[in-house]
């Protein structure tokens, strides 16, 4: 294990139908308490293991919404962690949608009452978009002006609604001063504006290109899109990631995007990269 107290993972990178050599975008946090995973597509128990974390010290798993690339590994991750039983239950989080679907996900494979895995479900409790609107036209802090909805041994969570298809929320996480934020699948909206308000990290997806902009589909974002963001939250550093095949193939392009409109440092999510936050 690294030595420093707070880092981003990134164990995918990919859209829903993401680029042959991908995973669908998620990623974990990494501190001194444990580790918890933000979305869960894929073969989660492999990737943590490939990031050269333990799925042993996984303390919860946080679900942003209830699309198929954002939970469906939920199942499987339960299922690889039976043969290393655990007393402390794994909390799972999600919106009341996506908790629904989890627990209907979970149930379907027998993985609810597993005595080896004790879960504990939970509902993130959604703030209002007007509360979100009004916070971010009175109040310039960089400090959310609502309770953490999960705390535990000096990791505080956020979550606030974004502008995708279905009910959906990012994250803003902190530890020891220092925050990351999470857009999950969104397009342009107050919910990543608040919650990445001074972050020193963002994780932001730039699944289209701007010259495909109006071929775009509803409740996703450019990487200048991204870039906005990013430069309105007073972010220092940019991670794009939730990447289509034709999306990904210029790289540079994407970059280039985000950094007409943010000064700050922009990066292409690399899968299982590490990210000091």
């Amino acid at each position: 294990m690294v030595s420093t107290p707070f880092e981003v993972i990134l164990l995918g990178t990919g859209a829903a139908f993401p680029p042959i050599e991908l995973e669908n975008t998620s990623l974990a946090l990494r501190w001194e308490g444990g580790v918890w995973l933000i979305d869960c597509g894929g073969c989660p128990h492999r990737r943590l293991r490939l990031a050269g974390l333990d799925p042993r010290q996984l303390r919860g798993v946080l679900i942003t919404h209830e699309h198929p690339d954002h939970l469906y590994g939920l199942p499987s991750l339960v299922h690889c962690l039976i043969p290393t039983p655990r007393t402390e239950p794994l909390t799972i989080l999600a919106p009341p949608a996506a908790l629904r679907c989890a627990n209907k996900v979970l149930e379907a494979f027998a993985m609810l009452e597993r005595p080896e895995v004790p879960l504990q479900l939970e509902e993130i409790p959604l703030i209002p978009r007007s509360s979100v609107k009004h916070w971010l036209e009175t109040d310039p802090s960089t400090e959310p002006k609502w309770e953490p909805f999960h705390t535990a041994d000096g990791l505080q969570l956020w979550a606030a609604p974004v502008n995708h298809t279905l009910e959906t929320v990012g994250v803003r996480a902190q530890c020891g001063g220092r925050v990351m934020a999470y857009s999950s699948d969104t397009a342009p909206g107050d919910g990543v504006a608040l919650l990445a308000r001074g972050a020193h990290l963002l994780v932001h997806e730039a699944t289209f290109r701007e010259a495909n902009r109006d071929q775009m589909p509803a409740g996703h974002s450019t990487a200048r899109d991204a870039g906005l963001a990013a430069a309105d939250a007073g972010v220092e550093t940019l991670v794009l990631v939730h990447f289509l095949e034709p999306t990904l193939s210029q790289p540079q392009a994407l970059i280039m995007e985000a950094a007409v409109v943010f000064a700050g440092r922009v990066e292409i999510g690399q899968e299982l990269k590490r990210y000091e936050v």
